[in-house]
């Protein structure tokens, strides 16, 4: 039989979800912002303020900008799953994530096992 709970405690529990979601957004979005300029740098690296000559930059690689732009593609997708209220489960298994992962890692989108990690790294 299914629990029966008050209904001040399933407002506090909405309560708290809800806050959890908007410190998530949040976060979402600062990562957004930061992945987006690094991504704009990495696509136009020479700043006209540098004081190294000419010889002495050098382009980054493609492996970088392709990485830039799949960070900025993942935080992009995790924001959509938000939207639509799908954020902070497993895209496959549908498990829900759990929270210390999405504060490390908000982009995420699979749980540990279906991404074959033994742990998540920092």
């Amino acid at each position: 039989m299914a629990e029966i709970r008050s209904p001040r405690l399933l407002m506090e529990e909405c309560r708290r979800y809800t806050t959890q979601l908007s410190e998530l957004r949040m976060l979402l979005e600062e990562r957004l912002h930061a992945a987006q300029a690094e991504l704009a740098r990495l696509r136009d690296p020479y700043d006209p303020r540098e004081v190294a000559p000419a010889a002495a930059r050098t382009r980054p690689s493609a492996a970088r900008v392709r990485r830039a732009r799949l960070d900025v593609a993942a935080i992009e997708a995790a924001l959509e799953r938000m939207d639509r209220g799908l954020y902070g489960t497993c895209t496959r298994c549908e498990v829900f994530l759990p929270l210390d992962r999405l504060r490390l890692a908000p982009h995420v989108q699979q749980c540990a096992s279906c991404a074959g990690e033994t742990r998540l790294t920092a």
